[in-house]
């Protein structure tokens, strides 16, 4: 008489980390798509990509708006504070590097724009500071995949904004 043994049984606890790995690969995509963070400031918008173009060449619509990433020119925008409106395509290259960029519709922002030019100089290599008549709100505050709107000027939001999401790009060059 010829015995068997019976096959040998499983842990349970394999298929259990099994399962808890892929929903952690899961959760880790899904967490870095959507920013990375709770509580963040404004929205978070799907990357276009950092394709440079012509100036002037045709590409498909941004995603957001203003842009917060997606084709842009060679050049990027100077940093600084400047009086005249800046194509998005030259400020998303801006964002590409790390930068952000504040807009205001000179039309309904009812504070100072002189502390808008302070808050630049405090970030004098990382922020630009433009008008953009196209604006429905008085503040658009832009970096790589991220916005934030504001009706006021709220000088501690817009500093907290740059703090946490300057540098968060694709290039990063030093402040």
């Amino acid at each position: 008489m010829k015995f068997t043994s019976a096959p040998p049984r499983r842990s349970p606890w394999l298929g259990v980390l099994v399962g808890a790995a892929v929903l952690a690969l899961i959760g880790g995509a899904w967490w870095s798509r959507s920013g990375g963070e709770a509580g963040g400031l404004g929205q978070t918008f799907p990357n276009q990509g950092q394709e440079h173009i012509a100036v002037g060449a045709q590409h498909p619509a941004y995603n957001s708006f203003p842009a917060t990433s997606g084709p842009h020119y060679v050049q990027p925008q100077p940093w600084g504070t400047f009086v005249y409106e800046i194509a998005p395509e030259t400020l998303v290259h801006n964002l590409e590097h790390g930068g952000v960029v504040i807009q205001y519709n000179p039309s309904l922002l009812k504070g100072d724009v002189g502390k808008l030019e302070d808050i630049q100089r405090r970030f004098p290599n990382k922020t630009v500071v433009a008008p953009n008549s196209q604006l429905k709100v008085p503040l658009a505050l832009t970096a790589w995949r991220r916005l934030y709107t504001l009706d006021t000027l709220d000088e501690a939001k817009i500093v907290e904004f740059i703090e946490r999401y300057k540098n968060r790009a694709p290039e990063r060059f030093p402040d």
